[in-house]
């Protein structure tokens, strides 16, 4: 992990001091006029060398498909590309704008044909272990076309004869890059300069959120940083709602400059959620969908709720409990008339009544334990078996019984804690639920009174019932599979390496195939319906 300092002269002529590490977000959030470029043009030269500067007034068209430079040239552009990125005036004038897409361009193909020579030259020493070994790592082009597809964007890339990059689009003659629209070269720019960046690199990105809906925005950033968590991110922006959306992030929140002598105006949030109400109405300024649910979401659950839900911001906020406060709370403020809000909570024992009371108020209950869980439901597994039994000619009747037998043996090992972990969730909130207020506190005595053994007694009896039915589908459900040594049994059965890679194959076949997204989207029912 690298550090990066970042400084800049407050107006009370103090000098202020930010830290970035590798896989972070530093957002830069302010107005017009508040002096964001400047900013970012200041940390560049605190860091020459280590930087790499993806600027607002990017050019965006390709003047062809093709490679027109030079190794030496390539070398000799970037060198005059970085002088003068240091230069006042590159703020506002790009003096190497078509330079900079063709750059961009060489390093994809050059970092896709090194990987190619790497493997081959491997091959033909005869070290098998080594080709298996870079074999087995993901491809730059692979890795860009997977960020296409998370990012919601419809198109893919390849090179083509003559080092030519084409895209692709499903239904469609293969087409030049230069014809893609504005958006989305904007993207294939952003993905291929980060992806191309040297290990340890501050990536200062100006304005990704140009010519791109928040809907493709959002999940990019999210899913450029799990690629190159190698690397720090400095992101200028107008949308309030980008840093919100991501995990890992602060925010300075710009509020004002003054060019001479030169100062900034900022506050900085290392918890983006304390963003003032007040900035994010004059920034955002419109209607959008906020989805709260339980617990404390990882890469995984961001990644598939942007496949499913690619117009919704994902918040995580603890407990069911505040969950209901926050949803209930902001649908009942003036206030907040741009926020469009919901909730997912577990649905634990409550009635069926008590279900449609609460989604009247924008809150779905949910039988999954979390969205995590999706991952391993049998109607994925089988999704993906499917697309790899027609790969890899896999029996697939012996895979389903060989990771249903591992499943269920793992599980038994582990139900009593698995049963214990459920029983203190149920505890936990219902604690929250009978928690008496200050004016209960003050008016009499409350007492709480929670039989565990009860409760516990009562679930060990269900996981016993589910290992007897040997019904995976009820365990992933209802139980955190995460904790045992579950997950290995489902990626071994399906031949991937490893759980990880796995996942991987479960976002690829989400944004591959419409009929499999429709599936997790009824299993995810209600919230699905309450959303869409």
């Amino acid at each position: 992990m690298s550090d990066f300092n970042l400084s800049y002269p407050s107006p009370e002529g103090t000098q202020m001091e930010q830290v970035i590490s590798t896989g972070h977000f530093l957002f830069l959030v302010g107005a017009n006029g508040t002096g964001k470029s400047t900013l970012m043009h200041s940390f560049a030269a605190q860091h020459t060398g280590r930087i790499r500067r993806i600027t607002a007034h990017r050019q965006v068209w390709f003047n062809s498909d093709s490679v027109d430079i030079t190794p030496a040239a390539r070398i000799q552009t970037g060198a005059q590309i970085v002088n003068q990125d240091r230069q006042a005036q590159s703020r506002w004038k790009d003096e190497y704008a078509a330079q900079r897409s063709q750059v961009t361009i060489f390093d994809l193909i050059d970092s896709e044909n090194e990987d190619s020579r790497n493997i081959a030259n491997a091959a033909r020493s005869g070290r098998m272990e080594i080709v298996e070994e870079l074999a087995a790592k993901q491809a730059p082009i692979s890795k860009m076309n997977d960020i296409l597809r998370i990012s919601n964007l419809h198109f893919q890339v390849r090179i083509d004869m003559g080092s030519k990059l084409i895209a692709e689009r499903e239904g469609y003659p293969t087409f030049s890059i230069a014809e893609l629209s504005d958006g989305e070269r904007n993207s294939l720019l952003i993905i291929a300069n980060v992806l191309t960046a040297p290990e340890g690199t501050l990536i200062l990105l100006d304005e990704p959120e140009r010519h791109l809906h928040r809907s493709i925005v959002s999940p990019l950033l999210s899913t450029l940083l799990s690629y190159r968590d190698d690397c720090a991110f400095v992101i200028s922006t107008h949308d309030v709602s980008l840093p919100l959306d991501q995990n890992k992030a602060s925010a300075l929140l710009v509020r004002s400059y003054n060019h001479s002598p030169q100062s900034w105006l900022a506050d900085y949030i290392e918890a983006v959620e304390d963003l003032d109400e007040g900035s994010a109405l004059a920034i955002l300024g419109s209607r959008r969908k906020i989805l709260f649910i339980e617990g404390n979401p990882s890469s995984l659950d961001i990644q598939i709720y942007h496949i499913l839900f690619p117009d919704v911001s994902i918040r995580p906020v603890g407990s069911c409990v505040e969950v209901e406060k926050i949803v209930k709370g902001l649908r009942s403020s003036d206030g907040n008339h741009w926020v469009s809000a919901y909730g997912v909570i577990d649905k634990d024992n409550r009635s069926d009544e008590e279900c449609a009371l609460l989604l009247e108020s924008g809150i779905a209950a949910l039988d999954q334990y979390s969205i995590e869980s999706i991952y391993y439901h049998p109607i994925v597994i089988n999704g993906v078996l499917n697309r790899v039994s027609e790969i890899n000619g896999l029996d697939i009747e012996q895979a389903i019984e060989s990771y249903t037998a591992g499943i269920v043996s793992s599980m038994n090992e582990h139900k009593d804690r698995m049963a214990a972990r459920l029983v203190e969730r149920k505890v936990r909130d219902k604690l929250l639920y009978c928690a008496p207020n200050w004016r209960n506190i003050l008016s009499n005595n409350t007492q709480i009174n929670i039989s565990t053994e009860e409760i516990l007694n009562e679930e060990k009896n269900l996981v016993d019932d589910l290992l007897v039915q040997r019904d995976v589908a009820g365990l992933v459900s209802r139980y955190p599979i995460r904790e045992t040594p579950s997950l290995e049994s489902v990626s071994n059965a399906l031949g991937y390496q490893s759980k990880e890679k796995y996942e991987q194959a479960v976002r690829k076949m989400l944004c591959d195939s419409e009929d499999d997204r429709r599936n997790i989207l009824n299993i995810l029912n209600p919230i699905s319906n309450l959303l869409q």
